[in-house]
Order: structure tokens, then C-alpha cells, then sequence
């Protein structure tokens, strides 16, 4: 991609350290590093606490400040997490840790009616969600990551013109260089990209001349965009322990509208997801949320989740919950046909109501979790001959189903043995309380060499004199006639 044709959009989450454990959150929260206070959301800036302040100093200003030390993988996790998000705006989404995403923006400008439009639509998006952001907007990823953390207008024209008085500590370079450029007198851009090439690479190294070509856009800045392939995961952590789990519903049920939006947003559908309960001194519990047919309802979502949390009997404190997905599917609409709900509506005696189906589909969901996944199953046709063996148990979470290539000339009774019953034999013909008449066969059924459990039989299918029909077959190697099936 050529940068002159592009427009970058930077998202700086200025307080990710605090937001990582609390959002929304109206209590004096403080991030420490080795005990100075780094990082704190709006209300311990309104009572007077500033960053670089002793923690000794914060705890004298108000006794209800709540402080924690930087979990820079959570801040990793958070980030990885909001450039899913920002994946319903533009495919070429970019991370820049440790508080940043770079967007590439040129062509969704149309999609959202301009550039203003977008903006806000992330910024209130974002804002619903508890987070901060400030964006900045220029023709360079690095030029669109200065002008975020230094305020500027957006730029759509030339961009060392954009940056000629942003001050050389915004530039995303090495404490020393900004240092040597202040004991130098270069304190704005203006004047360090008016400094001839070759001083500055052998004063500095061609790193940092390589870096002041990609912000000017004189070299090409590629990024690596995060996959197309969905994964949604994110999280909150409590300022206080939790011991009652029905109070675990509030913060549940807003990780659920997370996921619901960024279904939505990616015209998705799951059909499992993962809540992960975890404090710092008891083994985390996993509860997998395994739905019958692929939803996107925050309604059933946490109806399901209710059931599964009444099954936790050894969890008494939690300071941290999760969701995880990787399970999606694209929507698919109910077949129909062309005059459906019309009065030329085929009369086949079949039952198409969406309303029915969706009870069947929740009971099904609600059985599975109070009573466990493996609770609820479906059948299936299996690659095999053998009548005892055709079928098998097909689970919700797999769906592995067969489907025979071709159809089945031959009739297979709705009733099959466990195990053949041995009949009786008269004059060489099956006896059952009377003679069976073989009406059709025999279909020879020779398979099962390759497990060793060979069978070699003539399937028939016989009336009794009162009328039933039977499923029986002639077992060569004895001579011996056998019930399987009856017929409805």
C-alpha cells in the first residue's frame, strides 16, 4: 500500500493500566510502579492524586483510594481484545503496544459518512464500554500515533507540515535521543526534520533516521494486521473479593453484551463459549456454555449461564471473571418455500414454525446445562453395514454427523433388537407362535473383517400369519434363523 494514499487513525487508551482492572468504576483507583503512582482514572485525579505521587501520598489525600501493581500481559490481553473490536470498522487493524491500535482508514471513510462520523461512532462505542480514548488522524502510522498523544488536529494533507510544533518528546523514540536533541536546542519537529540527513545518522545511528522517514512518510511503514479469524476474549477484575455468585450476574451479564456486539458486529453466531471464574488463591473453575444451534441472544446467554452457576459448590471468593470464544459460525436463515405464509403455502403436513422450533432448541439448551453436556445428545448415521452398528450418538458441541452418499433401496425397521433373538426353524423356514412368510430378500449383509467382528448374514423381511412384519435373517454358519427388527 502506498502511504501517501493512506490515512491512518490512532486509538491511545491513555489509562489501559487502570481500565485492565476496573471500568466505570467511581472509586480513586491508582496503578503503582515500585510505590509511585503511574497511572489513575478521573476521580483520584479530581481529589488532588497526580502521577510520580508517593503511595503514602495518595493514602493521605483519601482513604479510599485502591491501588494495584501493572499487569503488562492483562494490558497486552485488554489491547488484543479492543483490536477485535475495532475490526468491525476497517480490516487493517494494527497493534502498538503498549496503549495503542492503528488503524488504516482510507477506505471506510465512505461506509461511514466521513471521517467525523467514524470518529464518533468509536468514541461512543468505546465511551459505552468504560474505556478512554483519544484519536488522532494523519497520512503515516507513526505521524497518526504523535498527533493521539499530543492532541492534534486531524490531517488528511502534508505531515511534516501537521507535526512542525509538536514537541520532540512526543515522538516515539529512546529517552536519550530526546535528551541529547534538548541539550542540542531542538526542542520542536520543525527544527529537528530541518537537520541535514547525515548528522543526524552519525550522531544518532540510522535507526532513528529510519524512524523519522516512516513518520514523514518518506519511507514506507508496513504493519502487521491482526487475522481475519474471529476470537473474542475478555475480562474484569474486582477491586474487592466476591463470595456471593449471584452477584457475579452484573459483571457476567456485561461481558455478554461485549460478545453480543461483537457478534453483531462481525455478522456472527457462537455456539460455545467459556466463563472462567479465578482469584488469586483458590484453582480457577471453567464453565463451557455449549448451545444446540448456533445464538446470538445476550438473553439466552445468560440464562444458560445462570443454570451452569448453580452447579459451582467450591468456589467461595472470586476477583476475576472471563469470557472466551472461538467457536463462531456465519447466520443462516430457515428454509422455506417460495409462497411460505401465503395461502398457496405447500400442504405437506409439516410442521414450520420458528416459534415451536425455538422452544425445542431452549429446552434443549437448558436441559444440557443443569444437567451436563454429555446429558444431551442427537443420532446419527454411522459409516458401517452392520445393522447393530449403523448408528451412533452424535454430541452438541461436535456435530459430527454422517450422511450416506447414496440412498437405501432396502427397508430398515423403526425397531431394532439390542440383540437378535434365535427363532425356531420348521421345514428350513423361521417359526415365531406360527410360520413366517418371507415376503422379500435376501439382502446379504457380509462386513466387519477388518475389527474381527465378521458377520455373515441373509436379511429377510417376513409376515406372521397375525400380520406383523419382521426383520430376520439366516445365519449361514449355523444354519440358524434370527429375529432383528419389526417393522411399524
Amino acid at each position: 500500500m502506498n502511504t501517501n494514499d493512506a490515512l491512518w487513525l490512532c486509538l491511545n487508551f491513555p489509562l489501559l493500566p487502570v481500565e485492565v482492572f476496573c471500568r466505570q468504576e467511581s472509586s480513586p483507583v491508582v496503578v503503582i510502579t515500585r510505590q509511585r503512582v503511574s497511572f489513575m482514572n478521573q476521580p483520584a485525579r479530581i481529589i488532588g492524586i497526580m502521577p510520580g505521587s508517593s503511595m503514602s501520598t495518595a493514602y493521605t489525600i483519601s482513604d479510599h483510594v485502591v491501588s494495584f501493581e501493572r499487569d503488562e500481559d492483562k494490558e497486552l490481553r485488554r489491547l488484543e481484545h479492543l483490536a477485535q473490536w475495532a475490526y468491525q470498522f476497517t480490516p487493517c487493524v494494527s497493534l502498538a503496544p503498549p496503549q495503542n491500535l492503528i488503524l488504516e482508514i482510507s477506505g471506510c471513510l465512505k461506509l461511514f459518512r466521513g471521517l467525523a462520523n467514524l470518529k464518533k461512532s468509536i468514541h461512543d462505542r468505546l465511551s459505552a464500554q468504560g474505556y478512554t480514548v483519544t484519536m488522532g488522524v494523519n497520512g503515516t502510522p507513526q505521524a497518526a500515533l504523535c498527533s493521539a498523544t499530543a492532541a492534534l488536529n486531524d490531517n488528511i494533507g502534508d505531515v511534516r507540515e501537521s507535526l512542525a510544533e509538536v514537541a520532540v518528546q512526543e515522538l516515539h523514540v529512546d529517552d536519550v535521543i530526546i535528551e541529547k536533541l534538548n541539550q542540542m536546542g531542538i526542542n520542536r519537529c520543525r527544527q529537528l526534520l530541518a537537520l541535514p540527513t547525515d548528522g543526524l545518522n552519525r550522531r544518532f545511528g540510522e535507526g532513528f533516521t529510519n524512524y523519522l522517514d516512516r513518520l514523514t512518510g518518506v519511507c514506507p511503514d508496513p504493519r502487521r494486521f491482526i487475522t481475519d479469524k474471529p476470537a473474542f476474549a475478555s475480562e474484569i477484575t474486582f477491586l474487592t473479593d466476591v463470595s456471593d455468585l449471584n452477584s457475579l450476574l452484573f459483571p457476567i451479564k456485561r461481558l455478554l453484551g461485549e460478545l453480543h456486539d461483537f457478534l453483531r458486529s462481525r455478522q456472527l453466531q457462537v455456539n460455545q463459549f467459556t466463563l472462567r471464574l479465578a482469584h488469586r488463591s483458590h484453582a480457577a473453575q471453567q464453565l463451557t456454555i455449549t448451545l444446540a444451534n448456533p445464538e446470538n441472544n445476550p438473553d439466552i446467554f445468560l440464562m444458560l449461564t445462570q443454570l451452569k452457576l448453580t452447579r459451582i459448590r467450591d468456589m467461595p471468593e472470586v476477583d476475576c471473571i472471563s469470557l472466551h470464544s472461538v467457536h463462531f459460525s456465519e447466520p443462516g436463515g430457515p428454509s422455506v418455500d417460495l409462497f411460505h405464509d401465503t395461502r398457496f403455502q405447500q400442504k405437506d403436513g409439516k410442521t414450520n414454525s420458528k416459534a415451536e422450533a425455538t422452544r425445542a432448541v431452549t429446552l434443549l439448551n437448558m436441559m444440557a446445562a443443569r444437567l451436563g453436556q454429555d446429558s444431551c445428545f442427537g443420532l446419527s448415521l454411522a459409516n458401517d453395514h452392520r445393522p447393530e452398528l449403523a448408528w451412533k450418538t452424535v454430541s452438541l458441541q461436535n456435530r459430527n454427523h454422517w450422511y450416506a452418499d447414496v440412498s437405501r433401496d432396502n427397508a430398515r425397521p423403526a425397531y431394532l433388537l439390542a440383540t437378535p433373538s434365535m427363532l425356531q426353524t420348521r421345514d428350513n423356514s423361521p417359526y415365531l407362535s406360527g410360520k413366517l412368510t418371507l415376503l422379500q430378500g435376501p439382502e446379504r449383509i457380509d462386513f466387519g473383517w477388518g475389527d474381527h467382528k465378521e458377520v455373515n448374514r441373509d436379511y429377510y423381511i417376513a409376515r406372521h400369519p397375525c400380520g406383523a412384519i419382521y426383520w430376520v435373517y439366516h445365519h449361514a454358519a449355523n444354519n440358524q434363523w434370527y429375529l432383528h427388527g419389526i417393522f411399524s
